[in-house]
């Protein structure tokens, strides 16, 4: 059986969280636990969940999207529950109610609430403490018209949902208890409580990365977001932070330092202290140590990134070298290049960017500056310092500096003047 819908209040203002946003946007292994709830529901109902905000109300619309009806709260909590079953057209059929203060709430355990309740007037979860005392987890199901008719009566004390429970069974109707494991249930009052249950979340996804084939060096030192992907064999290192949709493939190792957001890595890769941003890494390329790649950066198959250098907005071809001190921006790159020290692609003129194009098997002397829009052709080359304004054919030198002058016995004069 299925929910027809699940409503989810979040909280008012909450003073034990020290915060001006609302706590159930807060998040937990890249998810806000509110999207954690929505998880645990999907499967379990028919309808897109309906959120009851009254506090920073506009953030969590603006949070949910399509995702999500919104119910304003303007009165008591029971008037804005009652407003949304009001915007539910079945007469007939259950409803969800769970607080978003729960994200560690499974969908199997969701679903097992919803299949006691059907035939029943409700079903609830409980839980057991360490003392054996069962508590109640406020997460509900609840017959519609059950509900409606209660609230209808009752909006305007305030009502909770213990309170329709009891009101049931006073009147000889059944309500299931439904057991769930304790830490599920484990609602965030405060920041204690937040960062309890992302070690829980944390410690359940690096857990199944390992089931995968996945090393970490430390899994309570890995911070792994609930999104992210790792092939087998690869090692995670102490101290790494993968977030959003990032894509690790087989066979790589994630040294330390290393923080990746919504970043595709190939097979066999190395990477080490690499700060990287909607960037691309092909199989078998180093990286690092202290590389920055920025948004559209693209690293072909087996390239050497080195240290100190940042790319952005940037396709380097399979084999290329940037060995260090490198700044790579709005550049389409070949393959093979090698790209010396110091180099610098100087892509913006102060009011537009410019973008540089760079053929296979190009070499770059130290400290050359390009300056966009500009081309070099294949097996092309540039001498150490030069300041490149214009392009360099295929297999020509170019060469953009002063011709060096020595003065003959310059140094003794001024040293004699100096004393």
């Amino acid at each position: 059986m299925k929910a027809i819908t699940a409503i989810i209040p979040v909280a008012a203002e909450s003073p034990s969280m020290r915060s001006r946003r609302q706590k159930a946007l807060h998040e937990i292994c890249g998810k806000s636990m509110l999207e954690w709830v929505f998880h645990a529901c999907e499967g379990n109902i028919e309808h897109r969940p309906i959120v009851v905000a009254g506090f920073d109300a506009r953030a969590v619309e603006t949070h949910v999207g399509e995702r999500a009806h919104i119910a304003l709260q303007t009165g008591t909590l029971a008037q804005a529950i009652l407003s949304a079953l009001s915007g539910i057209e079945q007469e007939e059929g259950y409803v969800l109610l769970i607080h978003g203060n729960l994200p560690l709430l499974d969908a199997g355990t969701v679903g097992m609430l919803v299949d006691a309740a059907e035939g029943e007037a409700a079903s609830r979860l409980v839980y057991c403490e360490e003392d054996e005392e069962t508590r109640t987890c406020p997460c509900y199901c609840f017959e519609i018209g059950r509900l409606r008719s209660f609230l209808q009566q009752e909006a305007t004390h305030d009502a909770m949902a213990e309170h329709c429970i009891r009101a049931l069974r006073m009147e000889g109707e059944r309500v299931v208890d439904v057991y769930a494991p304790a830490a599920e249930c484990l609602g965030v009052r405060d920041r204690e409580d937040l960062w309890q249950c992302t070690c829980l979340r944390q410690s359940a996804i690096n857990a199944r990365h390992m089931y995968n084939g996945v090393t970490f060096i430390d899994p309570g030192r890995a911070y792994i977001d609930a999104d992210v992907t790792i092939g087998e064999d690869t090692v995670v290192y102490p101290g790494v932070f993968l977030q959003g949709d990032t894509r690790i493939g087989c066979g790589c190792t994630i040294y330390d330092g290393c923080r990746l957001q919504d970043t595709i890595v190939g097979d066999g890769c190395e990477l080490a202290s690499v700060v990287a941003q909607e960037a691309a890494i092909e199989d078998g390329t180093s990286v690092g140590p202290f590389v920055r790649l920025r948004p559209n950066a693209h690293l072909g198959k087996g390239c050497k990134i080195g240290n100190f250098v940042e790319v952005k907005n940037a396709t380097l071809g399979d084999g290329g070298k940037v060995a260090h001190l490198t700044y790579v921006g709005d550049a389409d790159i070949g393959k093979r290049i090698n790209i010396g020290c110091g180099t610098a692609f100087a892509n913006y003129d102060g009011a537009r960017k410019h973008r540089t194009a760079i053929g296979d098997d190009v070499f770059l002397g130290c400290n050359t500056s390009l300056v966009a829009p500009v081309k070099l052709g294949d097996r092309a080359y540039t001498a150490a310092g030069s300041t490149i304004t214009k392009d360099v054919p295929a297999d020509a030198l170019g060469i953009g500096r002063a011709r060096q002058a020595n003065l003959e016995g310059w140094v003794s004069p001024k040293r004699k003047k100096e004393k």
